[in-house]
């Protein structure tokens, strides 16, 4: 007769046949409580941070791409020598005067001006289309372009009547995982039609329009 594998001395037991890493790989229950406690712990210290950089990084973002728009319409001004004007549109083919400039812009050849709004008016083209802005973020105008940057020929920024234009445009968060020195740039317009970007300090979350 065969021995009896269970009491044979040369025939240990299986549990003992198996390898000491292979019985120690289990996770006990204390174990992953405290895995846990500490993923969580881990989570409240990284959390407010990566908030915060989204919501620097979406202000930065916006800040550039209304930067570039303002430039690539000076640029097709001189080019093309006609006025270009870059207005805050909602439904990317007119200007309008309410709201602020976070609901989108538009960038158009503007051959025809007449009062003291821009306007697409017919045989008018539309360049560019900057896309509505969210996450918390407000673009409101200061001084002159509360509505509109309208570019000459000749590169410089003049209201419908000819006027040189200046202002500030603000680019904001309200998130508060910013404090107020560092959820605001402004690109201001200065008389030449260039524009000049800076980290604003002592913003409110309440994104007040620049002066």
């Amino acid at each position: 007769m065969f021995p009896d594998v269970k009491t044979s001395a040369h025939h240990p037991p299986l549990s003992r046949l198996r390898p000491r890493h292979a019985r120690e790989a289990g996770v006990t229950l204390i174990e992953l409580m405290v895995s846990l406690v500490v993923l969580t712990i881990l989570l409240l210290i990284v959390a407010p941070s990566f908030v915060s950089l989204m919501a620097t990084n979406k202000v930065r973002t916006t800040a550039s791409d209304l930067e570039t728009a303002l430039a690539e319409a000076r640029s097709q001004a001189i080019r093309l020598g006609k006025r270009v004007t870059v207005c805050k549109s909602s439904d990317g083919s007119d200007c309008t005067t309410s709201g602020d400039w976070s609901q989108g812009w538009i960038t158009f050849v503007d051959t025809t001006r007449s009062g003291s709004s821009a306007a697409v008016d017919s045989g008018e083209t539309v360049l560019t289309h900057g896309q509505a802005v969210h996450g918390g973020l407000v673009v409101v105008g200061g001084g002159g372009v509360t509505q509109f940057v309208s570019y000459a020929p000749d590169g410089q920024a003049k209201l419908m009547n000819g006027d040189i234009q200046t202002g500030t445009l603000r680019i904001c968060s309200t998130s508060t995982a910013l404090d107020d020195d560092h959820r605001a740039r402004d690109l201001a317009l200065t008389g030449t039609g260039r524009i000049s970007v800076t980290q604003t300090t002592g913003v409110a979350s309440s994104c007040d329009a620049p002066d």
